[in-house]
Order: C-alpha cells, then structure tokens, then sequence
C-alpha cells in the first residue's frame, strides 16, 4: 500500500502546488488587469508582482523550520487556506498601496507551498524515484501559471475584475483542504530525537555546510536567467529581433512548455544515471543553457529554427529547477531539509524579485539587450565551473577509498 500510496502523495502535492501558484502567478495577468483599470504606471504594474514575490522571502525560513518540527499537513494545508482567504481580501481594495500590502500578505502564506512540498517529496519517495518525483511536483507551477493566465483573462473580460480574485481565493482553498484530506506524514516521522535541535543550531549547521554553497551560487544564476526570460523575452525578440508582440508571445509560450517537460525529464535522467552525482548532470545543463543563449542572436534571423530553438532552450534554462532542488536536499542533514530547501527558496526568492529590475537597468546603460542578455550567460558559465570544481574536489577522495 505503501508504494502506491506515495504516488497519491504526488498527486496532491502537485495539486496542491498548481492551486497556489493559481494566485501567485495570477498576479502578472491581474497586474495588467489593474493597470487597465486604474491607469498604472509601467513601473507601478512591476510593483504589484514583485509584491507577491517578496512575501515568501519573510516566511519561508519559518515554514521550513516548523516543517522539519511538526511536518508538512498542517502547514501547507492551512497555509493554501489563508492564502485563499487572504486574496479574497483584494475584492475590497481602492487602493494602490493598500494593494500592495495585501499582496505582500498573500506572498507570505505562498511560502508554505513553496517550502513543503519539496520537503513532503523527499520524505516519501526514496533516492531512485526523488529526482522524478520532485520534478512531477515542480510542473505544477508553470501548469498553474498557464491556468491562471487563460482563466482569469477570460473572466475579468467577460465578467469583473472581482470574479478573478474570487476564483483566486475559492482554487487555494480547494487546494488547501485536498492536502488536509488526503496527506498522510510518512511512518518514519513517529521517531523524535532524543535531543531536538534548535532552530538557531540548524542555521548555524547550513550556514557551515559549504557544500551547499556552489548549488546556492547555482540557484541565484540559473532563477535570475529564468526570471529575466519570462520578464522580458517578449520585449527582447521584439526590439532585437523584430518580431511582432504576438509572435514573440507564441515563443515564450514555447520556452515555458519546454521547461515543463524538462523539469520532468532531467530530473528522470538524473535518478537513471547521475544519482549520486546529481551536480554533473546540473553543469552539463548550465553549459547547455550558456550555448542556447550565446546561439540565440544567431537563430533568431531563422525564424524557421526558433520553435525548435525555444523548445531546447526551455528545457535547459527552465527545466534546471527540479535538479536543483534535488541536489539541495541530498546536501542536506536529515534533521534539516526543509529549513536547508527554504534557505535556498529564500535566497533565490530574492533575486526572483531583483533580477527583472536589474536586467532592466542593464539595458537602459548598454542601450541593448544583447548585452545584458551576454552578461548574464557569462553568470551562468561562471557558476558551472565553480559547482564543477568544487564537485569534483570533493568527490575524488570519495571515490579514490572506494
């Protein structure tokens, strides 16, 4: 009952991480839905995503922590809960700033999805399965943002901008109560330590495991691309390109769709042949995304090669997450792997915020994308060589014993 019970587990974890990002990812349509309706600024709709995404930096490091104590029922079940009920609160709101504090209110409680269930994986399934496993998990979040964005389009044009808050309140709650339902702590959860330790011991603990360090450089790198891609792909191939806004949309779409599949396939491929060696596989996938992006400029003259192209280049710079957090967690202590995942989730939530912006600025000084789009690839490169070297430091003692 056990084996097949834990793929139940898998399916509402998705499930459950597909209704939170409902909101969290409904917000970059909702922004625009605003801007529409109150006559925003460009940098005032900016405001309002990046509102939800600072929430979770003030709260994931204490979901994980309780995660690790109590487990991950009640937290991510009535955290979704609240994260339903807080959205509701946005029906109300008149006001610009009152929104943005509202949406800050929503981020915080999207940090238990984001923290749990990554942990709830690793508890359940075993090392041959956890990289597929995880990687299923991770599909929920582009699933719900494509969700999100045809629905509440669709509802805030034929109904009201209310209906869309609604809808986004009524799908977390959904979600909320179906992991509260059907979630079950694994068995090996009943064994508490002798000695509990603290809060305090266990950042102390991450912050000495310089192991995690390379696969943290790795996260900040790898999430800042991918953020830069969503953000401003569009008004890349737009400017550098020629292409029509339409056109460009249709490629992102693309890019998305090949980060699904390879969030799913990598994280597969690295349970088949690089389970002990995770962090090879992900600079294999660094060094890929780097070649896809200094090729871009080149293809994107061949407008008969880009749907192959963006295919690719999503599955590479886009499909790098599941591997990643696999990777974070085999580095971390048993007693620790949530608060260890939401470390890594905070930081990279902080350059999820930052990185749209700076890339921006990077434009405006080189008058070009290409530039900035080059300085960022060279990032990425960077942080391959340092995962691959410090990898294979310390792997070769390892295996010179065995």
């Amino acid at each position: 009952m056990h084996t097949y019970y834990k793929w139940i587990i898998l399916l509402v974890a998705t499930l459950s991480q597909t209704a939170a990002t409902f909101v969290t990812y409904g917000m970059g349509p909702v922004a625009s839905f605003y801007q529409i309706e109150w006559g925003l600024s460009s940098f005032q709709t900016g405001l309002i995503v990046s509102a939800v995404n600072i929430g979770p930096i003030f709260s994931m490091l204490v979901f994980g922590y309780f995660m690790d104590k109590k487990g991950e029922k009640q937290l991510i079940g009535w955290g979704s809960i609240l994260l339903g009920l807080s959205s509701l609160l946005l029906i109300p709101v008149h006001h610009y700033t009152t929104l943005l504090l509202v949406l800050i209110v929503v981020g915080i409680w999207y940090g238990s999805a984001q923290t749990g269930g990554s942990s709830a994986i690793v508890k359940w399934f075993p090392d041959k399965h956890r990289g597929l496993a995880i990687g299923i998990r991770q599909t929920g979040i582009p699933i719900g943002g494509a969700l999100a964005s045809s629905i509440l389009t669709y509802l805030y044009q034929h109904i009201h901008l209310t209906s869309v808050h609604i809808t986004q309140g009524l799908v977390a709650i959904a979600g909320g109560l179906l992991f509260l339902l059907l979630y079950q702590e694994p068995k090996q959860r009943v064994t508490v330590a002798a000695n509990p330790v603290t809060f305090k011991e266990k950042v102390h603990a991450i912050k000495n495991n310089r192991a995690l360090y390379p696969i943290y450089f790795v996260g900040i790198v790898m999430m800042s691309l991918q953020m830069v891609i969503i953000a401003h792909l569009m008004s890349y191939l737009h400017q550098e390109g020629g292409y029509s806004l339409t056109e460009a949309g249709k490629y992102l779409s693309i890019i998305l769709l090949g980060g699904m599949v390879g969030r799913i396939v990598l994280a597969w491929i690295s349970d088949c042949y690089f389970s002990q060696k995770r962090e090879s596989l992900l600079v294999l996938v660094m060094v890929a995304t780097f070649i896809m992006i200094g090729c871009l400029p080149f293809v994107m003259s061949a407008k008969s090669l880009m749907i192959i192209f963006c295919s690719i280049l999503g599955f590479f710079a886009l499909g790098w997450y599941s591997l990643y957090i696999a990777c974070v967690t085999e580095q971390s202590d048993s007693q620790s792997v949530g608060l260890t995942v939401s470390t890594a989730l905070t930081i990279n939530q902080f350059f999820i915020v930052l990185a749209p912006t700076c890339y921006g600025l990077l434009v405006a000084l080189f008058s070009s994308h290409q530039l900035a789009m080059d300085l960022i690839a060279v990032m990425v490169i960077i942080g391959a060589f340092n995962l691959y070297r410090t990898t294979n430091s310390s792997l070769t003692p390892e295996y010179s014993v065995k």
